[in-house]
């Protein structure tokens, strides 16, 4: 199944076919949420919890039928709405804690205090990229020397196991890097709406 050319031509298909907007979402953009949100969590079963209901919010109908490409990038819709359900479940979760000693009204309650948010869900948000890019380079002729690089192997270990001469894996990587970056740009565009090369200059720091 392909998608749509940008998340907000799907989202607009909205009323056309809900359930696959919905499914496409999700399928894009759930792992950096669901990193995001184990960072700040005890466990993965409260992460999973909490990850799905960012996209219930999200996948409303009600809620998808207002969002305006004009007003911001989709990235940072998603992180407030991450931010706003872990902050209602850390609020429920402190007046429980309270309340099994004594009764104490929820507007007293403090918040520890959230690490900051815009750089490491970024950091996150081009890992997810990353793996959408490469999932799009399965016909790259070259990728196989990049995905090594990525694991840690020198040029030197990756000529030794793929047989090649070092200078030929130097170059084969290089144009995997381009073909890479090329996708990871395509990517962004899909979201940003007219954010385009402020988008790109926030995010290629963390590549």
């Amino acid at each position: 199944m392909n998608f749509p050319s940008s998340v907000w031509t799907l989202i607009l298909s909205i009323k056309h076919d809900p359930e696959r907007v919905k499914e496409q979402i999700v399928l894009r953009y759930r792992q950096p949420v669901y990193e995001f949100i184990l960072r700040r969590l005890p466990n993965r079963e409260d992460a999973e919890d909490l990850t799905q209901e960012v996209f219930l919010r999200i996948c409303a109908d009600s809620f998808l039928e207002k969002v305006d490409p004009e007003k911001g990038r989709f990235r940072t819709l998603l992180l407030a709405v991450t931010r706003r359900v872990i902050a209602s479940y850390l609020r429920q979760e402190l007046a429980q804690r309270r309340d099994r000693r004594r009764q104490v009204p929820l507007t007293d309650i403090d918040l520890p205090a959230d690490p900051p948010a815009e750089g490491e869900f970024d950091r996150l948000w081009v890992g997810n990229l990353v793996t959408q890019a490469m999932d799009r380079m399965k016909d790259e002729p070259h990728l196989v020397p990049l995905k090594l690089q990525i694991q840690g192997k020198s040029y030197k270990e990756i000529s030794e196991e793929l047989g090649r001469p070092e200078t030929d894996i130097t170059n084969f990587i290089h144009r995997a890097k381009q073909r890479l970056r090329r996708e990871i740009e395509s990517l962004i565009r899909e979201y940003s709406g007219g954010d385009v090369k402020s988008e790109i200059a926030a995010l290629m720091q963390y590549l």
